[in-house]
């Protein structure tokens, strides 16, 4: 990492974080006439300063925050009479209340600020065209079917995909009415979305409804399973890619199904591209091989002895690509070609939907059935692995690992412009702060309880390591990082933690129902209980820096 990136890269995140939350206080205090003595960014001995007015400007020596001093801030502080009135004492609670809670909300203003400008720089958004619906699901039950286009929900107006996916998450359960476009015709269906798990901000799980769609047609990927089959006699293999049918093109998979169920009994003159490997020693290049095959349907008869026509082409979806050598899934057998069926005994309707249920139970043992070509079905019963990596930001994450992989191509109808930008960006701004927000302090709840180990806590050189990365990594990633930090920032100082400023709203808050403020004594000794609990805060993640960044691994 540069040197110099890094060193610059720590001074701007901490001196914004520092100055915005700072100016919080100066400029409340400054309206409600309180009588600003220093402003200083940064604790410890000056390093320059000066003085404009009644006020000196200072920059200090420790760059872990700033202070605000106000006049009478400390009760029996002496003053000049003439100053008495500008006090902080002297003032209103309500105005006190404003000025100690300002340097958090402006905290809170920064990230809404930033998010302002990324959401402002979006200019088109995915349509509400539904490209997958997954069969025994809300959607399909319902009769909604790939193509449609959903215009509203409970009739308010649905007009991107993030629109119809938030509508559905919101209420898991409650019957919802559909208004969709089909072609020319407008229709209504009743779908009443099912609850599920899934990780929401900062990873942390969620429970939201959900109706089995996506916005992805998969393209014509297929597999062969049987090779008994009319498509393995013909010479189709797992993973060919569909790019005609009798002469005509198919671009999705509805569009390969369709023209099949069409044909009938009458041989299917299937056009196709096969993927090789080149023999160049440095590089990993597919080769896309044009070929045909004639597929001749063989009749079958279903439950009820009615007649249909079978091919044996089945849709890449839940077909594995690759296993990952040692993982739960090579050690029971699983390999590439093989096509995952069930998961617990329930019919797998997507490899999305496989994904989904992993995810939700990651202590679960789970059993787990695919069909292999030529030898059948299987079954076996298998548990997560659960792996422990350093991110780029060098901070221990859990990764759970099957070690299935599907490779499955897809397109999504065409971008829609985004209308009224300002107000989407204003309202996903305000959206985006609240969902991390609420995270982040469920993530300090963990903490508290137990839940989540103290070796998460990160320090000045965690701060200065990510802020590096961070602003390598580009612009974007860097001004979302001090989004983040500046969240974090506002929360840690609501917390009723005397020094920080929750612990002054806890006097002002004694003071309210008292009629009287706290006394000097009581202030005192529950400063001095604050600042040793922030300081064994500090050690204890400088500790963490130290092991995180510093020893050898």
């Amino acid at each position: 990492m540069n040197l110099f990136v890094w060193a610059a890269a720590v001074v701007v995140l901490l001196g914004a974080l520092i100055l915005v939350h700072e100016l919080g206080h100066f400029v409340c205090a400054k309206l409600f006439d309180v009588k600003v003595i220093r402003f200083s960014l940064g604790f410890g001995p000056r390093i320059f300063g000066v003085i404009r007015g009644e006020t000196e400007y200072r920059l200090s020596l420790i760059p872990l925050g700033g202070f605000v001093r106000l006049l009478g801030e400390n009760p029996g502080e002496a003053m000049a009479p003439r100053d008495r009135p500008r006090a902080l004492v002297a003032k209103p609670l309500w105005q006190r209340y404003t000025i100690v809670i300002a340097g958090p909300a402006f905290n809170l203003v920064l990230p809404l600020l930033i998010y302002f400008i990324h959401y402002s720089g979006q200019r088109t958004l995915l349509p509400p065209t539904l490209g997958t619906v997954l069969p025994n699901y809300p959607a399909a039950t319902a009769g909604l079917l790939p193509g449609d286009r959903v215009e509203a929900i409970d009739g308010k107006r649905i007009r991107y995909w993030e629109e119809l996916e938030d509508a559905v998450a919101a209420e898991p359960g409650r019957t919802r009415r559909f208004e969709i476009r089909r072609g020319t015709d407008v229709e209504e269906r009743d779908v009443v979305p099912v609850r599920i798990e899934r990780p929401g901000a900062l990873g942390i799980s969620e429970s939201v409804g959900w109706i089995g769609v996506s916005p992805r047609f998969h393209l014509p990927e297929i597999g062969v399973i049987d090779p008994n089959s009319p498509a393995a006699q013909a010479g189709l293999k797992t993973f060919d890619f569909i790019t005609a049918v009798n002469g005509n093109p198919v671009a999705t998979w509805s569009e390969f199904q369709r023209a099949i169920e069409r044909s009938g009994a009458s041989p299917l003159r299937v056009t196709y591209l096969r993927g090789g490997y080149s023999a160049i020693p440095f590089a990993h290049v597919e080769i896309q091989q044009p070929g045909t095959a004639v597929v001749i349907p063989s009749p079958i008869f279903d439950a009820a002895n009615r007649r249909r026509y079978d091919t044996g082409i089945l849709s890449a979806e839940l077909f594995v690509f690759s296993v990952e050598p040692g993982s739960p899934a090579d050690l029971i057998g699983i390999r590439r070609g093989d096509q995952i069926v069930e998961l617990d005994g329930q019919p797998l309707g997507s490899w999305d939907l496989l994904r989904q249920r992993l995810v939700a139970s990651p202590e679960r043992t789970f059993q787990i059935a695919w069909l292999s070509p030529g030898s059948g079905r299987h079954e076996a019963r298998f548990r997560q692995e659960v792996r422990s990596e350093m991110d780029a930001y060098r901070q221990e994450e859990q990764r759970l690992v099957f070690g299935a992989l599907n490779r499955l191509a897809w397109r999504t109808d065409a971008p829609v412009p985004i209308q009224n930008r300002f107000g989407y960006a204003v309202g996903h701004a305000f959206d985006r702060t609240g969902q991390i927000m609420a995270a982040m302090i469920q993530g300090f709840g963990q903490i508290v309880r137990g839940r989540v180990p103290l070796t998460t806590l990160g320090g000045p050189i965690m701060i200065g390591y990510v802020a590096g990365v961070a602003a390598e990594q580009g612009v974007d990633q860097y001004l979302w990082l001090m989004a983040l930090l500046s969240i974090n920032l506002a929360i840690l100082n609501f917390l009723p933690v005397p020094i920080l400023d929750g612990g002054l709203l806890v006097f002002f808050t004694i003071e309210l129902f008292k009629r009287d403020p706290p006394s000097v004594r009581a202030r005192e000794i529950a400063s001095y209980v604050g600042l040793v609990i922030v300081v064994i805060l500090m050690l204890f993640a400088l500790r963490n820096d130290v092991v995180r960044y510093l020893l050898p691994r």
